[in-house]
């Protein structure tokens, strides 16, 4: 609800600023790893994370984010992988506001278990037609 001092215009309201970030205008952006590394999150959560420090081209300029590893177990990225760049924080990993994007350029890693749901997400194949077509998956 307004208030009268409000309405008075003494003080008139400011539109909210929007939040801009480096993908703005873009859904992913090509990127390469500068640096490779685990760092640990936040108070209450104890893990090492697999996290990158990413060089993106900005029209004329670059600019370094770091961008959050995902997936299980060991990966392949190291100095100078050419990545793929998208949205998306790690709650508990301050300063990290970006994901890479599996299995597009250098960063080709495997799943460990057959999906069942989100396989699109995470780039597996669904293991019902494969059988069909008579083609084995292999996990692992």
């Amino acid at each position: 609800m307004i208030t009268i001092n409000q309405i008075k215009d003494r003080k008139a309201r400011q539109p909210k600023k929007k939040r801009v970030t480096l993908l703005t205008g873009y859904p992913q952006k090509k990127g390469f790893c500068i640096r490779v590394y685990e760092t640990k999150p936040k108070k209450p959560n104890s893990a090492i994370r697999k996290v990158a420090k990413v060089s993106i081209k900005l029209k004329n300029k670059r600019r370094n984010v770091i961008a959050y590893i995902p997936g299980f177990g060991p990966h392949n990225l190291q100095q100078l992988s050419t990545v793929l760049i998208r949205g998306g924080r790690a709650p508990d990993l301050p300063g990290v506001k970006y994901r890479m994007v599996r299995k597009h350029y250098d960063f080709q890693i495997g799943e460990r278990y057959p999906r069942k749901n989100r396989r699109s997400k995470f780039s597996v194949k669904n293991e019902k037609v494969a059988a069909k077509k008579g083609k084995a998956i292999k996990i692992g």
